[in-house]
């Protein structure tokens, strides 16, 4: 995405060069007053231009669904990327293991040159002559059996690249919880600048009011001051509220790894209403969530890849049966032969071919125990395996536990914030009526306001903390992350 920039054609707006009214020094005063205020309305023109050109452009940046965030995420990251690489590879283990059934097939060639005396058994005398002499020969290989280690082998590659793609969905699902929570902090952060804006607003109305107040004798001027100190606060709390959201944006654009940080926003969702907290019971959400999260699954591959690495480990002890066949034939020739005792090439090939066919059998008889040793050892692979899935579970069981008591805990805070609201605002807009005809001092009003805006803090917290909750209730069923 190309950046949004101000395309301000510097020739129509010339910076104003005070030089340039020298000339007109002995014009009157009404004329020096038409060109002051002609002056001035072009600078009011080109400063709102300006600021329109900036709303316009603040209005450009993308704005993100969560749904988006997340297949970006899924399709950009690099932790993603690189268990892509991993399953490519677990992949090719498996396609050789399964080659590895086939036969192989070598060919070889070798040629030599000699030189000096030679034998010929013709003469019955030694000859000084160079030797030439060339060799060709090709053979085949075929494992029978081995203890069942290539089938073993090929099921064990079949489960590690289950377990890779399981892994890599494993991450998929952290990364979509880690954007939704971050997605959820900016709608909070939004929120909570909505109503700091507000809050300096009403602030700013009561600052005017108070001042009336001090002019009519109905307040005294320290009550002023505190509603104007407040003002003051509340204007720094708009600025910590922007500054909040800001963050929260590039946290999540930084997890999206975007090149742009700054031209990324997101979409605004219409949430639905929050209803009751009732969801399934944490055994029923723990049923389900061992058929589809994909660590259980991880680790029941893994667990399947040990036994068969035990498996392999155990076809040692078999002996292994092998065939093969191969075919040579050489040719050789001696240079200014005087005996012409050379013959064509291609008759010594057909006369020297050599073939061969037979079998290997091989029966392992001792190996310095390292048979035995390696058994044990995937034995206790196994047992590591076993006490990994089972450490799963016991973490799924805590997770979904600990996620229905977050959730629960978040519901009551929703109903008892939402009460706290109520209260504090009928408190509030009473105190206000009360202070507007001069019966309460800014002290008291001051504490109303605070403990108000406090209140609809903690409801916003409440409100999105529920949703988040809920969102991880729903993850663990298999509902899609979405709002």
């Amino acid at each position: 995405m190309k950046r949004a920039c101000l395309n301000i054609n510097t020739t129509k707006y010339r910076p104003f060069d005070a030089s340039s009214i020298r000339p007109f020094k002995n014009m009157n005063i009404r004329m020096k007053s038409i060109i002051a205020i002609t002056i001035v309305l072009v600078m009011a023109f080109n400063v709102q231009a300006q600021d329109s050109l900036k709303i316009e452009w603040q209005g450009q940046k993308k704005q993100w669904a969560l749904l988006e965030c997340i297949t970006y995420a899924h399709e950009n990251n690099i932790t993603i990327k690189r268990q892509t690489i991993n399953t490519q590879y677990q992949e090719n283990l498996l396609k050789q293991s399964k080659l590895n059934r086939l036969p192989d097939l070598n060919a070889s060639s070798d040629g030599s040159f000699s030189y000096g005396y030679t034998w010929v058994q013709e003469s019955a005398t030694n000859v000084d002559q160079d030797l030439r002499s060339f060799g060709i020969s090709a053979n085949t290989n075929l494992n029978v059996f081995s203890g069942l280690t290539n089938t073993n082998t090929i099921k064990r590659n079949k489960v590690n690249l289950l377990a890779a793609f399981q892994d890599m969905e494993k991450t998929k699902n952290d990364i979509g919880l880690l954007i939704t929570g971050h997605y959820l902090q900016i709608l909070f952060n939004k929120e909570l600048l909505i109503v700091a804006n507000e809050q300096y607003e009403t602030s700013k109305l009561q600052v005017d009011r108070t001042k009336k107040l001090v002019d009519a004798g109905s307040q005294a001027m320290g009550s002023y001051l505190e509603i104007k100190s407040q003002a003051a606060k509340e204007a720094l709390n708009v600025t910590q509220q922007e500054n909040d959201l800001a963050i929260s944006l590039l946290d999540l654009a930084q997890l999206l790894d975007l090149e742009r940080p700054i031209e990324f926003d997101i979409e605004i969702p219409d949430l639905p209403e929050l209803t009751a907290f009732t969801p399934a019971p944490p055994t029923d959400i723990y049923a389900v969530a061992l058929d589809i999260m994909p660590e259980i699954k991880s680790a029941t591959y893994n667990t399947e890849s040990k036994e068969y690495d035990l498996k392999i480990a155990k076809g040692n002890y078999y002996p292994t049966l092998g065939i093969g066949a191969g075919m040579s034939t050489n040719a050789n020739w001696l240079v200014g032969d005087p005996y012409d005792s050379n013959r064509p090439l291609n008759e010594q090939f057909k006369t020297n071919k050599n073939t061969y066919i037979g079998a290997r059998l091989s029966i392992p008889i001792f190996g310095r125990l390292q048979t035995r040793n390696n058994v044990a050892n995937a034995k206790l692979g196994v047992m590591d395996a076993q006490y990994e899935l089972k450490a799963e579970k016991l973490a799924l069981r805590k997770n979904i536990q600990q996620a229905f008591a977050d959730a629960m805990a978040a519901y009551n805070k929703y109903l008892s914030s939402e009460e706290a609201v109520e209260s504090f605002t009928e408190s509030f807009r009473y105190t206000e009526k009360k202070f507007n005809v001069g019966l309460v001092n800014s002290v008291d009003y001051n504490v109303a306001k605070t403990d108000f805006i406090r209140a609809q803090s903690n409801l916003l917290q409440a409100k999105y903390e529920y949703i988040l909750r809920t969102k991880i209730l729903d993850f663990y069923k298999g509902i899609p992350l979405e709002l």
